[in-house]
């Protein structure tokens, strides 16, 4: 739904830009993308009780992703809501 709505979120993702939207529930970019994401939920979640490693990883996550041309941090929010 994310990606249907927001034009935004979809212009990040230069892997499945150029996917209809009505395919996206069968791409395979999309779905590697989802699986690293729930991985860094688990491991996250996991993790809840070691507030330096949480601190850390979330810090270094949200690094990773400054690379990527306008990227926000508002994209995080997006997600979760």
């Amino acid at each position: 739904m994310m990606f249907e709505t927001r034009e935004d979120v979809t212009s990040m993702f230069e892997q499945f830009r150029s996917v209809d939207k009505v395919d996206l529930g069968s791409c395979r970019a999309l779905e590697n993308h989802a699986l690293l994401v729930m991985n860094a939920l688990d491991e996250a979640i996991a993790n809840m009780d070691d507030e330096e490693f949480l601190i850390d990883m979330l810090l270094t996550t949200g690094k990773s992703h400054r690379r990527f041309d306008n990227f926000s941090a508002n994209i995080f929010w997006v997600i979760i809501h």
